[in-house]
């Protein structure tokens, strides 16, 4: 078991509405670049390039960074995890393997950007998620939340810093999911939730 800490905060374009949150990175053996959602795997910036119009160019380095954050300029979203510092307990990136040491201060991220009013959701609705750490961060700010249950998109809303927020779960967007969802119903729950 090995401590982490997340080396990135968010990535917030001015005015965004909406906020994809996940968990944590992954392994650094398994990033092709220095920015979200970095292993060639994970089906986000397939999703997001889908829903954008715009076909990924680059796949490594500083033109791969500069290519998903414009991405997501052109989308108005934002995306952040909800590990601030974590606990590794395997050398492995599924989430069943991380404990939560520190979370990001998604409270500070929702006053730095007021136009925000939604957070996405993606991965399970189990104890190590990233609906599962913002119900425990919630939970320590005195704030009463239950994750909803049904079919998916799972929708509920949580007052925080005096507005209205709307939660949505959506599935995982790692490879593993998909065993349970195509990618092309993936990238269409995606484009419901995203204001373009």
């Amino acid at each position: 078991m090995h401590e982490e800490i997340h080396p990135w905060d968010s990535y917030v374009p001015a005015g965004a509405k909406s906020i994809i949150i996940g968990t944590f990175p992954p392994m650094l053996r398994n990033w092709s670049y220095d920015f979200f959602y970095p292993n060639r795997n994970n089906y986000f910036w397939r999703i997001m390039s889908r829903i954008a119009g715009s076909p990924l160019q680059y796949f490594s380095g500083a033109e791969a960074v500069e290519e998903r954050k414009n991405m997501l300029n052109q989308l108005g979203v934002g995306v952040s995890d909800m590990g601030k510092v974590i606990c590794r307990t395997d050398e492995n990136s599924s989430d069943e393997n991380l404990e939560i040491v520190e979370y990001m201060d998604i409270f500070g991220i929702l006053k730095e950007n007021p136009s925000l009013r939604k957070i996405i959701f993606t991965s399970s609705a189990g104890k190590s998620s990233a609906i599962g750490w913002f119900k425990s961060c919630l939970t320590l700010h005195g704030i009463d939340f239950r994750i909803p249950k049904g079919k998916r998109p799972l929708r509920t809303f949580v007052q925080i810093a005096g507005k209205d927020i709307e939660i949505v779960l959506l599935y995982s967007t790692s490879a593993r999911a998909g065993a349970t969802i195509s990618l092309d119903s993936l990238t269409e729950l995606f484009r419901n939730e995203i204001s373009v």
